[in-house]
């Protein structure tokens, strides 16, 4: 099984010179509720092929399934400062 996140990886580099100030369409309600569940790992094997397909078919997207994956990264812990 190819890693999907190498797929969506490949997506961003293809797709990465998008012209500035073109507006994307939104993703649908459903089709944001499916990329939070991506990013979670709550999809069915299925479930996923059918999602990354629709991606490919709407690169724009792919913006909101990062977004996903960085609100699931812990908050950074503020770092010391050395005295010297």
């Amino acid at each position: 099984m190819t890693n999907d996140f190498e797929i969506v990886a490949g997506f961003l580099e293809r797709f990465g010179g998008e012209a500035e100030g073109r507006e994307l369409p939104e993703p649908p309600a459903e089709i944001r509720n499916q990329l939070r569940d991506l990013a979670r790992g709550h999809l069915t094997q299925p479930q996923c092929a059918e999602l990354l397909a629709l991606l490919s078919r709407n690169p724009g997207w792919i913006s909101h399934l990062a977004y996903e994956v960085k609100t699931l990264r812990p908050p950074e812990a503020p770092r010391a400062r050395s005295v010297d």
